[in-house]
């Protein structure tokens, strides 16, 4: 789709509807990537990393994230078709360097060179530098797993989180996502960030007018905690559980910048806010059964786990526990059935792409 009236009419057209099939509005999303400069099969990659979040009942990622995107795009701060290159460093390691390109892209290719190696050699592991935000890191460790083999992902963001003791956000939420493959059954599949929340998710109780937050999301610029959302965008996230937490923060950025030799999350701010690269860094480790206990075994031995986990007593009043992922999985069956459900930020991601592209000029 080339003209750029129809584009943002089918955009504002999608906006207003309740809900919307998975495929139009992979369709579209993929239409904006390629108007905005991406290689069609490229666009159809990117599109399909984004719709991962929304098909799986994640209203902070994926197709929200839009904006950020295109803004890179049109200011060329990310490349529509960056020159990406792999080296192969080790039998089982190999660094990805995104030339500023989409992580959206870049990381499925990374991810994609990590199930090859471990394929062949048992374990696979790439590192990414000068790469974007990558949407959900959940996508990445089900693709692996959807290969028979164990995935995780890892990404450094943005400041965020303050070390434990200190006041200055300097990590970044620095998600973690991992998927185990079940046979015949859907993968386990978690995904977090490495902070009680997203800030996404204060901006958005800010913007909505909310006075207060939860307690033991947020602290105030001096280090003291707050529940005031205005306060709270100005100072640091809390991290999950404390210290530890923090340590696992830490340790997805060690893992991200420090072996691709990229730049550390504190170094790092979304293009839409500096109009320069983000040079955001990610890691993909993967792990092939059949170089272990081997498959047979290892597919025995976590569908006996999963069983006997699920079947556990319940709380009183309450259901039995269920695998992580399996909410997304239901969630994705019903989306796929019914369609996407046009969540109020879903819904203004798509009419502000819309007015990006009309007011856009290409100062080429």
């Amino acid at each position: 789709m080339s003209d750029i009236a129809a584009l943002t009419n089918e955009l504002r057209s999608i906006a207003g509807d309740d809900r919307v099939k998975p495929e139009d509005l992979s369709e579209i999303v993929s239409d904006v990537f390629e108007h905005c400069g991406v290689l069609r099969p490229d666009a159809h990659t990117a599109a399909e990393v984004a719709l991962w979040a929304q098909l799986h009942g994640s209203d902070s990622h994926g197709v929200v994230h839009l904006p950020l995107y295109v803004r890179g795009l049109l200011d060329r701060t990310i490349k529509a078709r960056p020159d990406f290159s792999t080296q192969r460093t080790m039998a089982c390691c190999a660094v990805l360097d995104a030339d500023h390109g989409l992580g959206l892209v870049a990381c499925q290719r990374a991810t994609d060179t990590a199930i090859d190696i471990a394929r062949e050699f048992g374990l696979g592991a790439v590192a990414v530098r000068n790469s974007s935000h990558f949407g959900a890191a959940g996508y990445y460790a089900e693709r692996t797993a959807e290969s028979g083999m164990i995935g995780l992902a890892f990404t450094n963001a943005m400041p965020a989180i303050a070390p434990t003791g200190g006041t200055e956000g300097l990590l970044g939420t620095n998600p973690i996502g991992v998927a185990f493959p079940i046979p015949d059954a859907e993968p386990i599949i978690a995904d977090m960030a490495t902070a009680m929340v997203a800030r996404s998710r204060i901006r958005h109780a800010l913007a909505a007018g909310e006075k207060t937050i939860p307690e033991g999301w947020a602290l105030d610029p001096t280090g003291r905690p707050t529940t005031d959302p205005a306060i709270a965008v100005k100072g640091s996230l809390l991290p999950i559980g404390g210290p530890k937490g923090y340590a696992l923060s830490l340790m997805v950025e060690i893992l991200c910048s420090a072996l691709s030799d990229g730049e550390p999350g504190f170094q790092v701010t979304y293009e839409n806010m500096v109009k320069r690269p983000s040079n955001i860094s990610q890691f993909f480790l993967v792990l092939n059964p059949a170089g272990f206990a081997g498959s047979e075994r290892y597919g025995a031995r976590v569908a006996h786990i999963a069983a006997v986990v699920t079947q556990a007593k319940p709380m009183e009043g309450g259901t039995q526990p269920r695998l992580p992922g399996a909410r997304g999985h239901g969630i994705k069956s019903k989306a796929t059935a019914e369609g996407i459900a046009m969540f109020g930020n879903l819904r203004s991601a798509l009419n502000n792409v819309a007015g990006m592209l009309e007011t856009h000029i290409d100062p080429s």
